[in-house]
């Protein structure tokens, strides 16, 4: 299998809010990462011999996204912008250079922008999922 490129990895908004989603990329991103979290659910007894027992299936999942880049001013900046101040759920989606995609929506946690005195302003988000994801491989 052939290696991938990192920056076909992108990560999608859908503004326009309709049925089906239509996904614009967010502008301005230098890397995105999604994470699977999964609690654990402890079902040891004194009847393990001291090891450590888990339920499988049981706790409760969820996907973080988190995404840095350069500030650019976009339509698309603006509208999840405005989306982290109103803590809104919406719909995203990333797509990888072989086709899969994942799409599920999530509500921005933390938004923030900076710029350092001798470089370009840059921005960042965390996203946490609302509901079940759904991975569609190509």
């Amino acid at each position: 299998m052939a290696a991938q490129k990192g920056k076909l990895v992108l990560l999608k908004a859908d503004t326009a809010g309709g049925s089906p989603q239509t996904y614009t990329t967010i502008a301005g991103l230098r890397t995105n990462t999604w994470t699977v979290n999964g609690e654990e659910v402890d079902v040891t007894t004194k009847d393990d011999d001291g090891w450590q027992q888990r339920l499988s299936g049981a706790g409760v999942r969820s996907i973080t996204i988190s995404a840095t880049g350069i500030f650019q001013d976009s339509a698309v900046e603006e509208t999840v912008r405005q989306w982290a101040f109103d803590q809104t759920i919406n719909w995203y989606q990333i797509t990888f250079e072989n086709g899969d995609r994942l799409e599920c929506q999530f509500q921005i946690s933390n938004y923030e922008r900076s710029g350092d005195h001798n470089n370009a302003e840059t921005y960042s988000l965390t996203l946490n999922s609302h509901g079940t994801p759904q991975y569609l491989a190509a």
